[in-house]
């Protein structure tokens, strides 16, 4: 009997930090997930949106939400199609989804040009969903300047302003979000 109190009590011991560890790896998993999402953290989407009006600068109400991927939210999607998945943007009023994947190899010059001007894309067939430096112009060649740091760009038409609502509300702007109605070329 003193013989088995002897083994039991280490491996009793190695059990019970295994336990541990497995409870904790559990709980940590979702923010694992939502981090990757998020493109190794750098600009983080998820949030609501209003939209900046370009030629009178009024600001809307909220319009569109944005939330990490998550896997089951299509179907039929190869594992390389998820991989890419970062974003899910749905409109407020109409639950209207649009998915957005990181940029990958194809996109690597216009990735590039992006990160020296600190900022970062994720794209949809027809859109990209941009975040970065207030103040920055995104694009080399391009004679825009985003007020907010947040642009959806419709391809073939132009970048829109957005502005990221706060934590608390969207109805408190920050100061720093507000956009000056400057002559920006779209």
């Amino acid at each position: 009997m003193v013989r088995q109190n002897k083994v039991c009590k280490p491996l009793c011991r190695i059990y019970q930090r295994l336990i541990g560890v497995v409870v904790v790896t559990l709980m940590l998993l979702p923010i694992g997930l939502v981090q990757a999402a998020e493109d190794d953290g750098s600009v983080s989407f998820a949030g609501d949106y209003r939209i900046v009006d370009p030629e009178s600068g009024e600001v809307s109400p909220p319009v569109l939400h944005i939330s990490p991927y998550q896997k089951g939210e299509e179907q039929n999607l190869t594992e390389s199609q998820l991989k890419k998945r970062a974003w899910v943007a749905e409109d407020i009023e109409t639950k209207e989804k649009v998915f957005f994947d990181r940029m990958d190899e194809q996109d690597s010059e216009v990735a590039a040009g992006l990160k020296a001007h600190g900022w970062e894309c994720a794209v949809s067939s027809h859109l990209l969903m941009c975040g970065g430096k207030a103040g920055v112009k995104p694009f080399d060649g391009e004679d825009f300047t985003s007020q907010t740091g947040w642009l959806l760009i419709v391809l073939h038409q132009g970048p829109v302003e957005l502005i990221k609502c706060n934590t608390e509300s969207c109805e408190a702007q920050s100061e720093e979000q507000t956009p000056k109605n400057d002559d920006n070329i779209l």
